[in-house]
């Protein structure tokens, strides 16, 4: 199996790590924005919406009409900008979602009403690749992710494809929030082919292909009452204005990362199951807004004790239920979670496993094993320094298709989104740590070699970053 064998290719090991450029050509680093300059710009609008309470995040809103005030609240909060950071003569963009390295390779798309658009982030705006004289989409929209790998690759050399797949991951929980604070709904597109659903954007179009790889992810239903259908055949005679400047001046192309990509397109049809279990909230200082606003990953943390309930309402909200983001449908719902415990008001240090099929929490063995916490994860202070660090696994034999991977990965930046809200909600913070000895959790800890490693996680009290500067999602002018 092909996903198999990339995983296996892209594992680092305390004396090897995956094959990487060595070193950073900052001449050549890729755009982190990508504009169509040939389409029309729509520009978008700073929303002022009213102030929800935190757990509006997963329960049901009121329906707003979908028009492009609601479209740039649900961009605004899902995948806009959201502050700089400054250091010396630099400055760099945050944004909503999170990232590996801040590398941001997804893009994002609409199709709405008789119209298709790309999401300009820098720009805050909808560029109108191409437009119908007739209705492309009937009832609300289709919302569509994609991944420049170039963006990870560029650092992360191979081990860049599992970078792109969290990060959609990471996006679709983002949207899913997002949409959800809006009254919509948004389910995964599993009844056509990814190969059916790229030809939406004209990523089947050989122009699509000129400058760099841009690599289909998903395809996502967002509507507030009856499931958008598609007209397909409306797509098979437009012409899509898809010329965009060159990310990249000189580019590596790592092939494995394409061939894996290919192997790793959905042909069939997936469905999931979900949890219907009760769901209780811990009280949040925040509202919903201001807990999206101001995620941000942790540089490091202070060595503090956090509470147990604390803690375990964070390890509950993680739990597959049809409640967003795993609404989305997109999940293989079968990751489960090596925690390490070391600063947990109640709970004795140690390593557990958290089972989230029987959502319990069980031990694996009593102590201190901060410093192997910082050891696995690449020898990183947040593995040890956090109240308490995760590795999500997930067993090889529950990945039976190639794209299984995918959707596994997927799953894993959805938890990682998950935690990243909840830590903010508790006044905490979160990082996700992609760099990990693999083998060390699966053979070392858990004696299994069949187990998968797919990210890390590390939650605590946080060190104050000083660089960060608040923006609005249109003031890109400041960087």
């Amino acid at each position: 199996m092909k996903a198999l064998f990339y995983h296996e290719q892209t594992k680092h090991h305390p004396t090897r790590f995956a094959k990487s450029p060595r070193y950073l050509d900052w001449k050549n680093q890729p755009n982190p924005y990508k504009s169509y300059y040939k389409a029309k710009k729509i520009p978008l609008k700073i929303s002022n919406p009213k102030k929800l309470p935190y757990e509006k995040l997963y329960l049901k809103n009121e329906p707003k009409k979908m028009d492009f005030n609601s479209i740039s609240q649900f961009f605004e909060y899902s995948l806009a900008l959201s502050a700089i950071k400054e250091y010396l003569n630099s400055r760099w963009a945050v944004r909503i979602n999170p990232s590996s390295g801040n590398l941001h390779p997804e893009e994002a798309y609409i199709i709405w009403k008789n119209g298709v658009y790309h999401f300009n982030i820098k720009e805050f705006s909808l560029e109108e690749i191409v437009k119908s004289e007739n209705m492309l989409v009937e009832n609300g929209m289709v919302f569509v992710l994609t991944s420049i790998p170039l963006r990870e690759s560029w650092k992360y050399g191979e081990r860049a494809l599992r970078y792109c797949l969290l990060d959609s991951g990471h996006a679709i929980a983002a949207a899913r929030f997002s949409s959800n604070l809006l009254g919509w709904k948004m389910e995964y597109i599993s009844e056509y082919k990814d190969s059916e659903l790229e030809k939406l954007i004209g990523l089947d179009k050989p122009n699509f292909y000129k400058n760099e790889d841009e690599i289909f992810e998903a395809a996502f239903y967002i509507y507030t009452d009856k499931k958008p259908k598609i007209n397909f055949k409306e797509f098979e005679n437009l012409e899509f204005l898809l010329e965009h400047s060159p990310l990249a001046k000189e580019k590596v192309r790592w092939d494995i990362i394409y061939e894996s990509a290919k192997a790793l397109k959905r042909e069939k049809l997936f469905k999931t199951k979900l949890k219907n279990s009760s769901v209780k909230f811990f009280p949040s200082p925040f509202n919903a807004f201001e807990i999206i606003k101001n995620r941000r990953s942790a540089l490091g943390f202070k060595e503090r004790f956090i509470k147990k309930e604390e803690f375990l309402d964070i390890l509950d909200k993680t739990l597959p239920r049809n409640l967003p983001p795993f609404d989305t449908k997109t999940t293989l719902n079968k990751i489960n979670f090596v925690v390490f415990i070391n600063r947990i008001d109640g709970i004795e240090s140690g390593i557990y496993f958290f089972d989230r099929e029987k959502e319990k929490l069980l031990l694996i063995e009593k102590g201190d094993f901060s410093e192997a916490a910082k050891f696995i994860n690449c020898n990183q202070d947040l593995g040890k320094e956090g109240a308490f660090s995760i590795s999500m696994v997930i067993n090889k034999k529950e990945i039976k298709e190639d794209f299984y991977y995918k959707l596994a990965m997927f799953e894993a930046g959805i938890i990682g989104q998950v935690l990243y809200l909840e830590a903010e909600a508790k006044n905490l913070r979160g990082c996700g740590i992609g760099c990990f000895f693999d083998d060390l959790i699966s053979i070392d800890i858990l004696n299994n070699p069949d187990i998968l490693t797919l990210y890390g996680f590390s939650i605590g009290e946080p060190l104050v970053d000083e660089r960060i500067i608040p923006i609005k999602a249109n003031e890109s002018f400041l960087l």
